[in-house]
């Protein structure tokens, strides 16, 4: 299985209209498969996450700024 996207990036899931982190890959009937950080509010960490799976064939990469600049999202990239 080869993923388009990588551990720690940020995506935008074009069918739910969510940004996410991408915390794992795994693979079902020999797609790729993405475990997310979703935050629960659109453009901000400060409320938290929850965690969403979703299939390769709908994410591109993120263009939200605002999320990427956030210190949580920093956190989030450690673990």
């Amino acid at each position: 299985m080869k993923e388009n996207f990588q551990l720690k990036e940020l995506v935008y899931n074009r069918n739910t209209k969510e940004d996410g982190t991408i915390k794992r890959t795994y693979e079902t009937n020999g797609a790729a498969m993405y475990e997310a950080a979703v935050p629960q509010q659109r453009d901000t960490w400060a409320a938290g996450y929850y965690i969403s799976h979703w299939a390769e064939d709908v994410l591109q990469l993120s263009n939200n700024e605002r999320l990427k600049s956030s210190t949580v999202y920093h956190a989030l990239k450690v673990h």
